[in-house]
């Protein structure tokens, strides 16, 4: 696992541009930050959300989709709902890690989630992108991720093995 020196670099940088955002929001630009994390390694990627939301002094939101999504129809949009409103109401920063089957490059149609049949995908990455807090994502391996998806992330940083 990454020591807490190791990760310094990526906390200052990702506190510089939430900064820039929460300033830029004051001129109407939106101050939502989105994050990928990439590296083969989940604990890293969960230790740098932890310090940063940390850093941030807000909660950290460690979104497991088995238990948001539903077999019931209509109770999965409840709990993104659920969800979004909680993390709005407390500005936390949200985690999704293992995103790789779930916005990679030849991820599923938002019919057909794989894993997750009754998940609109495209309605998550909308929710996603209109989140006005942190959004971290947490991929094993970048190239899976849909570019198009990376490029909307404001920063992206490749976190070492343990």
């Amino acid at each position: 696992m990454m020591h807490d020196e190791q990760l310094k670099p990526v906390l200052e940088r990702l506190l510089a541009t939430r900064r820039a955002k929460v300033e830029g929001s004051q001129n109407g630009v939106c101050r939502g930050l989105r994050v990928l994390f990439t590296g083969p390694s989940g604990k890293n990627k969960l230790l740098a959300a932890q310090l940063f939301a940390h850093e941030l002094s807000v909660d950290l939101f460690e979104i497991d989709l088995q238990r948001i999504v539903s077999k019931y129809l209509g109770d999965t949009e409840k709990n993104l709902d659920a969800l979004f409103k909680a993390a709005e109401a407390s500005d936390a920063v949200l985690l999704f890690d293992d995103t790789d089957h779930l916005f990679g490059e030849s991820a599923p149609a938002a019919e057909d989630s794989g894993r997750f049949p009754n998940l609109n995908v495209a309605e998550l990455r909308l929710r996603i992108e209109k989140y006005d807090g942190v959004v971290v994502l947490g991929a094993d391996d970048r190239a899976h991720i849909d570019p198009k998806l990376a490029k909307q992330c404001d920063e992206v940083f490749e976190l070492a093995a343990d």
